[in-house]
């Protein structure tokens, strides 16, 4: 008597001959954000960013430094469809990031700007508010970045940064944008110098996600004096 095989099922050797695909880098990386935005909504308190930016239906907003687009999808929810959203990047990995978000999500009020080190390439005199989140610590001609901000801001429109707790603020500068983070004080002093008024601060924005946290910085470009007539004596 001759011994029993054991029979293989034909989708079993089928599956075992053909190659194994792999997802690109690219693909994964699109897979994990969503999970990832999750998991950051529960912490990042997103409207009260919004209520910072002082931004609603109608409005003109930058999004500098948008990298995966996170605040640039919250951001074309809030203003709608009659408002405009400006995702500025300089990093082509980024600008492909929110390339593929735009056309995925269908956000029609979205328009992606490749920025220069030096300039975000924003419209002049056109925006209600601008925001950078995480990335103000990487510019590293932050002088002429917040002139480029200035100018595209209306009068009395808004400047909101957030950026990451050094773990030493009174270290110099060089020191702390290595640890990529930057502390709150000396971004104010540069936000001043640049002729913003400061409007709001928070040391402890968050204290969740990445090491010790996010501070939050609100200012403005100065809104025009009204100046009021007076009656000529008779």
């Amino acid at each position: 008597m001759k011994p029993a095989r054991w029979l293989l099922p034909a989708w079993l050797l089928l599956s075992c001959s053909l190659p194994a695909q792999k997802l690109q880098p690219q693909a994964l990386q699109a897979q994990a954000l969503p999970a990832q935005n999750s998991v950051r909504d529960g912490w990042q308190r997103v409207p009260d960013v919004m209520t910072a930016l002082s931004v609603g239906a109608g409005s003109q907003v930058a999004d500098v430094g948008a990298g995966s687009g996170y605040f640039t999808a919250h951001l074309s929810t809030e203003v709608g469809s009659s408002g405009r959203v400006f995702a500025v990047d300089i990093s082509d990995r980024s600008l492909d990031q929110l390339a593929r978000l735009v056309e995925s999500e269908g956000l029609e009020n979205v328009e992606v700007i490749r920025g220069e080190i030096d300039d975000p390439g924003l419209p002049e005199g056109s925006l209600n508010a601008v925001l950078i989140v995480d990335a103000y610590h990487e510019m590293t001609e932050y002088e002429a970045m917040l002139a480029g901000v200035y100018r595209a801001l209306k009068p009395g429109g808004r400047l909101v940064i957030l950026d990451l707790v050094p773990p030493d603020s009174s270290a110099a500068r060089d020191r702390q944008t290595a640890n990529h983070r930057l502390g709150i004080s000396l971004v104010e002093q540069e936000v001043r110098a640049a002729e913003f008024e400061i409007l709001a601060r928070d040391p402890r924005f968050t204290t969740s996600g990445r090491g010790s946290g996010q501070w939050m910085l609100v200012a403005r470009r100065p809104a025009p004096p009204r100046y009021h007539s007076t009656p000529r004596g008779r």
